[in-house]
């Protein structure tokens, strides 16, 4: 395995997504401290599995997160993916991984939220998968193959107990403890589910005894109940039957009564309607009287009401005679008030006239003095505005000089400022257009070599193109190769199978009878069945088995003594009858047939049969006289030519005897019963496996060699494609770097062309600055003598209008005694007019109400006549209702008669109808206790009914009663005893309810005294006695489990004691060596703590440099415990060697002379590891094949820059096919300090930066 790439997205510094790519070798990554360097290791070790923030340098797992700058916002997420090349498939196995890859990814993801993720090659996984892949490779968080400068001394100065994790780790047995920690763990998990299931058994056992009982107590009480369930059952259904026979008496009753009710209730009908009849006259007669009644009340209420027009018309003449004389008073009493208002308002009119004549003398003198006033305030406001505008003069003449005075200043200042921008513009020009002629000449390099990068491109995107395409067809024909595999190796499957079933039911002799088998099977001196020496072609198989039959079960021997035996075995064991032939015998006599010539259009059936020679006597005497017809109307011709000297038989199984005996239609030819079918079936079957299997063999030779051309093309292919992503990432990079030299030299050239037009502008504004600079000064003594004028303006202007605004004070006060002396006269003349309104609206008010006094007096003596006419008419009105009146009181009383005679006639009536419904209200009382007897037996027997369902799931109807009798025993006890009706006759019994009743009471009290039974108990009995059954099985298992575990255990430590001991002995030895040569002598050793537990003692380290006693390691100085540390390192190197090393700083405490002794030994394990070095030394810079540069370009950002550095051939140290000359270790050290070193070497250095 080796380091093929690391990919950094959010991780710390590496906010950016970044990869690395390492080849075989050494890689050194360099760069400034604080760049993100050391970031790299902590990115390795991270994905590998870490799980303490602390060794990564943080707090918790979230801060390797990127955190954000003050430009970039912080990432939600941290990924690191770490890519591993030549993984063999023993680790893949034990990562869970069954797929083979060459390569694989390992990524792991981290988020804010504290959610983690692994991934095994883009597949989910968990940590323990990533652990075991690296687990004895010396690989992993914890390994020798990450060491910084903190642990590489951390493992010196650790605890024994701690240091020897690394010693476990080169000798290969983590994984084994880790098993044996799985095996504890397993084990510590048996225990405790031993020390359960026995808790369980104890429990069961418990539960045993005490369901034991209740299943006892159970059984009783379902024997107590099922002998109460028919006791009472029976009681109940004789109650039922009694209770039967009450229901139909009350029905019988309850008839009776209801016939008698309705004759009652039909007498009482009639005499409701008689009355309603009475009733109906009567209230006719009420409603005539009530009608007579209404209409005197109506007559009387009219002379009534006349009577009331009479005495009202007499009040309202009255009440008119009084407000006729009121009226008449208020006439007078008005026109005297009139008279005096009148007057009243001549004298306000004058006076009046009077104060009009003084306001307007006072108005008039008013303007006067206003007007004054205002030729005084317009003077004023005319001198300060004079004042005004000679101040704004004067102010505007201020700011003029203050402004002319500062435009000098800024150009004396401005002046001064554009000599030093001058001097500094020409200098930046001149820079600036030595820095675009330099990125001209680099353009220029870059364009030579853009065409040739491109072609090259171009041809190997050819070729990965030719190869995919290759590829796709050989998973075409690779597919169609397993598809025929498959479909060659399904049909082998399916024929053997049906070859193996037909030869076991040849083996088994299926289809032969009972004494064939038990012949054929297993006897001594028997040969065989006929049927195993002779073969039949499949369209003759009908015939030969027609006529031979049963002869084919014939079992054969050599001689006839053991015939005699086999027949004789047969018949005292009874296993039935079998044919046998011995065919020494049958060879030794000829046979004595006739030659008689086979008739024409037949064949003999001897020819058709394949036979062995020592069976073909024998079928010449089964078969020899048979021939073969096509049908059996030519077997019927050719019996008549040969008169009868041939039996024949057809394809289709029909015969014909020599005897003239026709047989048929039962044959089929291949029936699956047939032997000689079933024969030919098998050697067909053979023959078509061996032919399937040479398809097998040249699918399988054909899916070889396309999977050969694959995997060769497969690597051919990623081989070609890693060149041709090296070529377009370096066109790229190269393109990328070529538009930034292009956007260097356009800003350069906008640079440049700023810089003329500033320094063109800065010329011409010092000259005008200075003619601008003469103009201001001659404006200077200008803007002095017009400020000195103003001023003068300015105070004369003040004191005229002081002068003013007296005279202006004088001329208010007049004003305004004159404004109250108009307002006092205002006053009263408003007085005045509101007087003299008052009294006219006061005169016009007695005139209305004069006019309408006077119309009232003229109204009274119309109204007058008209009352008096009212009541004339009233009083003609009364006398005639009161005739009416006396004829309406005769009819009343005539009426109150005829009502009297109708109410005696029905309180009669009414008297007989309550005699009919009391005799009908006694039948309904008889009636309703007969149904309320009648309902009670019904919902007895419904009681019954449902109590026997509810109690014994019974239909009560369908309990057949019986005849039962009850014997007391001598023991106190009852028995039972059930007859028929003829017996319970004849013996002269009856059946004693009352003892039955007693004997269900004394049921019920054994039922109640045996308390509560649980009735699941005897269920639970047989559940709980499987349950202890199952648990002891369990326990056995679990102990058996235990046993396994501790000879895991056992054999985990012996084997690992072992390793770990080979391993230790030569790390020490090493150790010893390789320390004394770089320290050039001294002494120093591996000590185990308790050499008497190997397994678990923990590992000192004594070293003496030279000069030096032997004393603790943690005494010696920073440098003497890292050179001891890398001699521990690389100890455990040569012993197992890790397939990476990451050294992170590991020479910073180094001097010189050590330098050159680690850099010595660290290349003799170039050719055993791949190391990755993070470093500042030069001498550990000078030994790399590529050179990572990390950078921060902007601020809080890690950026990498790669070198890849190309040896002449007369150097004799190339490491690649390049013939770009080497840099020298003395320049390269420099890259690290001044990135501009960098750039001057571009002759010598391929820089790409890696995205």
């Amino acid at each position: 395995m080796y380091l093929k790439s690391l990919t950094a997205l959010g991780f710390k510094s590496f906010a950016d997504k970044t990869t690395i790519n390492f080849i075989p070798g050494v890689t050194a990554i360099v760069g400034p401290n604080g760049c993100g360097k050391s970031n790299i290791s902590d990115a390795i070790r991270w994905v590998l599995g870490e799980q303490s923030a602390k060794a990564l340098r943080g707090g918790e797992m979230a801060d390797v997160i990127f955190n954000g700058t003050d430009s970039r916002k912080p990432l939600s997420m941290a990924e690191v993916s770490l890519t591993i090349g030549d993984v063999d498939e023993e680790h893949l196995k034990a990562a869970g991984v069954t797929v083979a890859f060459n390569e694989v990814t390992i990524t792991r993801r981290v988020f804010r939220d504290g959610g983690s993720e692994y991934f095994v090659n883009k597949v989910s996984c968990r940590l323990k998968d990533i652990q075991q892949l690296f687990m004895g490779t010396g690989m992993g968080r914890s390994s020798y193959s990450i060491m910084a400068q903190g642990n590489i001394t951390q493992i010196i100065s650790s605890k024994p107990d701690d240091r020897r994790m690394v010693f476990e780790e080169a000798a290969g047995i983590t994984k084994f403890k880790a098993q044996k920690k799985e095996s504890l763990r397993k084990l510590e998990h048996t225990d405790q589910n031993l020390l359960r299931v026995q808790d369980l058994i104890r429990e069961v056992k418990r539960q045993i005894g005490s369901l034991q009982r209740q299943a006892g107590k159970a059984r009783r009480y379902k024997q107590i109940m099922t002998e109460l369930q028919y006791l009472d059952t029976q009681l109940a259904r004789h109650n039922y039957d009694v209770l039967l026979e009450e229901v139909s008496t009350k029905e019988a009753n309850l008839k009776k009564l209801l016939l008698e009710s309705e004759i009652c209730e039909e007498s009482v009908v009639r005499g409701e309607n008689e009355v309603q009849q009475l009733r109906e006259r009567m209230s006719q007669i009420e409603a005539d009287l009530r009608a007579t009644q209404q209409l005197g009340q109506e007559v009387k209420g009219q002379i009534d009401q006349n009577e009331n027009r009479i005495q009202f018309n007499e009040e309202r003449l009255v009440e008119l005679q009084a407000q006729n004389e009121k009226a008449s008073t208020d006439i007078g009493q008005a026109e005297e008030r009139q008279h005096a208002a009148e007057h009243e308002l001549v004298e306000v009119s004058n006076r009046l006239t009077l104060a009009v004549k003084d306001l307007e003398a006072h108005r008039k003198a008013l303007e006067a003095k206003h007007d004054a006033l205002q030729g005084v305030d317009l003077s004023l406001s005319q001198k300060q505005e004079s004042v005004r505008k000679f101040q704004s003069d004067l102010f505007a003449t201020a700011q003029g000089l203050s402004r002319v005075r500062n435009e000098i200043n800024s150009l004396d200042l401005q002046k001064q400022g554009n000599i030093v921008r001058l001097e500094k513009l020409h200098s930046e020009k001149l820079q600036w257009i030595e820095e675009r002629e330099g990125l001209e000449a680099r353009l220029a390099e870059f364009a030579a070599t853009a065409e040739t990068e491109k072609q090259n491109v171009l041809s190997r995107r050819g070729t990965v193109e030719e190869r995919q395409k290759r590829l796709r067809e050989l998973q075409v024909e690779l597919s169609e190769a397993n598809q025929s595999l498959d479909s060659a190796l399904r049909l082998q499957a399916e024929k053997k199978s049906r070859c193996q079933v037909l030869q076991q039911l040849q083996t088994d002799y299926e289809g032969f009878s009972a004494g064939a088998v038990a012949v054929l099977k297993g006897t001594r001196g028997v040969l065989g069945s006929l049927t195993d020496r002779i073969r039949v072609p499949d369209q003759h198989v009908a015939a030969v088995e027609t006529a031979l039959g049963q002869q084919l079960q014939i079992a054969l021997t050599e001689q006839p003594e053991v015939v005699q035996q086999i027949i004789t075995t047969l018949t005292t064991q009874k296993k039935g009858r079998a044919s046998l032939v011995a065919i020494g015998m049958i060879a030794s006599v000829e046979s004595t047939d006739l030659e008689v010539a086979v008739p024409v259009g037949v064949v003999p059936l001897l020819s058709l049969i394949d036979a062995d020679e020592s069976v073909q006597p024998l079928l010449r005497r089964l078969v020899g006289s048979v021939c073969v017809a096509p049908d059996l109307a030519s077997a019927a011709v050719a019996w008549r030519e040969s008169k009868g000297a041939f039996g024949f038989v057809t394809a289709a199984g029909e015969t014909l005897t020599r005897e003239g005996v026709f047989s048929g239609g039962a044959g089929t030819g291949k029936a699956s019963g047939s032997v000689l079918l079933r024969k030919n079936q098998v050697i067909e079957l053979q023959a078509a496996i061996v032919q399937i299997q040479q398809q097998v063999d040249e699918a399988s030779r054909r899916k070889g060699a396309l999977q050969s051309e694959q995997t060769t093309l497969q690597a051919s292919l990623q081989e070609a494609q890693t060149e041709l992503r090296s070529q377009e990432v370096a066109i790229a990079t190269h393109q990328g770097e070529f538009n930034a030299l292009q956007n260097s030299r356009r800003t350069l050239q906008q640079k440049v062309e700023t810089v003329t037009q500033e320094l063109q502008r800065l010329t011409a504004q010092e000259t005008d600055g200075l003619s601008k600079r003469d103009g201001l000064a001659a404006k200077i003594t200008q803007f002095e003598q017009r400020e000195l004028e103003l001023q003068q303006e300015v105070r004369d202007g003040t004191s005229h209008v002081e002068a003013l605004r007296q005279q202006r004070d004088a001329a208010n006060t007049t004003l305004t005694e004159t404004k109250i002396a108009l307002a006092t006269d205002e006053q009263v003349s408003a007085s005045f007019r509101q007087q003299q309104s008052g009294l006219q609206h006061r005169l016009r008010e007695l005139s209305h109400l004069l006019q309408q006094r006077r119309t009232e007096v003229s109204s009274f003596v119309i109204r007058k006549a008209q009352f008096e006419a009212e009541m004339v008419d009233s009083r003609s009105k009364i006398e005639s209702l009161q005739h009416d009146r006396a004829q309406i009181n005769d009819q009343l009383t005539e009426l109150v008669s005829q009502k009297n005679t109708q109410e005696f006639a029905v309180l009669e009536r009414e008297e007989n109808l309550r005699g009919q419904r009391h005799r009908q209200g006694e039948l309904q009382r008889h009636r309703g206790i007969v149904e309320v007897e009648l309902a009670q037996r019904n919902m007895a027997l419904e009681n019954l009914r449902q109590r026997t369902q509810e109690k014994y799931q019974l239909d009560i109807d369908t309990v057949r009663s019986e005849c039962i009798t009850i014997t007391l025993a001598s023991e106190g006890g009852a028995q039972v005893e059930t007859l028929a009706p003829s017996e319970m006759q004849a013996r002269g019994l009856s059946t004693d309810w009352e003892a039955v009743a007693q004997q269900v009471g004394v049921l019920q009290k054994r039922v109640e005294e045996i308390g509560p039974v649980n009735l699941v108990a005897i269920d639970e009995y047989e559940e709980t006695e499987q349950r202890y059954q199952f648990l002891t099985a369990q326990h056995d298992d679990l102990v058996k489990a235990k046993e396994q575990l501790m000879d895991v255990i056992n054999r985990i430590n012996t084997q690992t004691k072992e390793m770990f001991l080979e391993t230790f002995i030569k790390i020490r030895d090493n150790f010893r060596i390789l320390f004394v040569e770089i320290f050039n002598g001294g002494k120093a050793d591996l000590v185990l703590v308790d050499e008497g537990d190997v397994l678990e003692s923990g590992i000192d380290i004594v070293a003496r440099p030279p000069g030096k006693q032997l004393q603790s390691i943690s005494l010696l100085s920073g440098g003497e415990q890292t050179m001891t540390a890398v001699a521990l390192l690389f100890s455990i190197y040569q012993v197992k060697p890790s397939p990476f090393c990451v050294l992170d700083e590991l020479d910073a405490p180094l001097d010189e002379s050590n330098i050159n002794r680690f850099v010595r030994i660290l290349q003799r394990f170039l050719s055993m590891s791949q190391f990755v070095i993070i470093t500042h030394n030069k001498r550990t810079i000078g030994m790399a094949d590529v050179l990572y540069g990390v950078t921060m370009e902007e601020q809080g950002i890690s950026k990498i820059v790669s070198v890849k550095f190309h040896k002449s051939e007369e150097s004799h140290q190339s490491r690649t096919a390049d013939s770009t000359p080497l840099v020298p270790p003395a320049q390269m050290v420099s890259l690290e300090e001044d990135t501009d070193v960098v750039r001057s070497q571009e002759q010598t250095l391929e820089i790409a930066r890696v995205e």
